[in-house]
């Protein structure tokens, strides 16, 4: 049996949606003859904080070992030191923090010395990512863990991007070959930036290096896969797709039929959303056009209503006005996060599953694959790139740029009944079970242990 080591920062109990994909490979590899060990850090280590579901965690295989190296932010410990030392001498503490950051509302006085504190902070308490604490705890605990039955491989998911560092350091230190599996965009990413230039710079530098170094590099979207291939030409021939799934047996699809009718017609949509509204994937425009269309065709919410279950963390003051104005007409709902077994019974039941996910078009949000699982049809506000890609490619639902325009066009002809959301076909959603997925990545490591070369006629299609 071969072994193979997977470094995930996020991995259950942990409920982050980073922490699916390495789990649902885990569970399935020993039956393509590998057996698997994780390499991750404690709940309470987490950061930023993430909900715990033990429930999740009984999912892993016991054959699994799973390695948790615990550690304390940087920033988090400065912090401590800090507020100890004003107690100390009697000062008070000031609203701001090191976790601060330029809203671009500072005076002209203000910017230079923000620009350079956030500068300091960045370079050295947040490069590569705000996980980088993690590293010296991971290295030492992996090489610790490991040395006596050294893997065969080597497969670190990012992000964070730590993760690609921890590695990179365990393969260098074992003498292992290293895949690489991008759950997201690295500085690609339009989520994903720093105050000053040269640490772009830095990072792009960076990832390139690991990439050239690494001896497979896994996306999980062809438009990443792509992407990365133009910025990094060199990497084309050891590049490959695999992308996000679920697992039939842990979401147990047979457990019973849905409660709501297979088909979706005109008469009262409910679409209901599942996971945190946070950053830039907030719903402004979606809540725009409900508002417009109440006043220009007299929209109730028996017609069309929003449900939002997760947690809301939405720094937009426009986007969180209008929830409130919503929610006061009935046509939305707000609710606290729920446990993943809960939220996957409450996915079965959705009449809709709301995707919302505006400039991301390299990425695809890992919950959409739990949503495809349900066999529910999707209703997909984004603009172009993987995600509406996918859902049109495999006819998983209907969907709409993030322009209020075209949201209003959509949901107009959907309540008057002029167009139907689609039920996702079943076979088309058996593409997407990770036993099948595990598969390929099983074949991927067979060659990469046999050193051979992934060839160019590898599926990348997701078709």
């Amino acid at each position: 049996m071969k072994r193979v080591l997977f470094v995930a920062y996020y991995f259950p109990p942990v409920a982050a949606s980073g922490a699916m994909r390495p789990l649902g490979f885990c569970r399935h590899l020993h039956s393509y003859g590998w057996e698997a060990s994780v390499l991750t850090t404690t709940p309470e280590s987490v950061y930023p904080a993430h909900s715990v579901d033990h429930r999740l965690a009984e999912k892993v295989p016991a054959a699994v070992r799973v390695y948790r190296a615990a550690y304390q932010d940087t920033r988090l410990r400065l912090l401590s030191l800090r507020e100890k030392a004003r107690r100390m001498i009697g000062l008070r503490s000031p609203i701001s923090d090191v976790h601060d950051v330029s809203d671009g509302t500072a005076n002209a006085s203000q910017r230079p010395r923000s620009f350079v504190k956030d500068t300091i902070i960045e370079w050295t308490c947040a490069f590569p990512d705000p996980q980088t604490s993690w590293f010296s705890a991971a290295v030492r605990h992996g090489t610790e863990q490991e040395k006596h039955a050294v893997p065969d491989a080597i497969v670190a998911t990012g992000g964070p991007w730590t993760s690609f560092l921890v590695g990179r350091a365990l393969a260098k230190r074992f003498d292992r070959p290293l895949i690489l599996d991008y759950r997201d965009p690295w500085t690609c990413n339009p989520f994903y930036s720093f105050t000053a230039n040269f640490l772009t710079r830095k990072a792009q530098h960076l990832e390139r290096t690991i990439c050239l170094g690494a001896s497979r590099i896994v996306t999980n979207t062809d438009e990443l896969r792509e992407r990365l291939c133009i910025e990094y030409p060199e990497i084309k021939h050891k590049s490959l797709m695999i992308p996000n799934g679920f697992d039939a047996e842990t979401i147990a699809l047979s457990s019973g039929q849905s409660t709501v009718r297979k088909t979706v017609n005109a008469q009262g949509y409910e679409l209901c959303h599942f996971g945190s509204v946070y950053g830039k994937r907030t719903p402004l425009v979606l809540l725009q056009a409900i508002l417009e269309l109440q006043e220009e065709i007299a929209l109730t919410p028996e017609q069309l209503r929003l449900r939002f279950v997760g947690a809301w963390d939405s720094a937009d003051q426009e986007c969180n006005r209008l929830a409130v104005s919503l929610e006061s007409r009935g046509f939305l709902r707000r609710e606290p996060p729920i446990s993943h077994e809960k939220c996957l019974h409450q996915m079965k039941d959705a009449q809709v599953l709301l995707v919302v996910q505006p400039e991301s078009p390299l990425q695809v949000p890992g919950k959409i694959y739990e949503y495809i699982a349900m066999g529910r049809p999707l209703l997909l506000v984004g603009g172009e790139g993987a995600t509406a890609n996918l859902v049109r490619h495999y006819h998983l639902g209907a969907s709409c740029s993030n322009s209020i325009g075209d949201v209003k066009r959509l949901l107009r002809r959907i309540v008057e009944g002029t167009e139907t959301i689609p039920v996702p076909n079943q076979e088309r959603v058996k593409r997407f079970d990770y036993r099948s997925l595990t598969g390929e990545l099983a074949a991927l490591l067979d060659s990469v242990v046999a050193g051979q070369r992934v060839s160019h006629s590898y599926d990348s299609s997701g078709g």
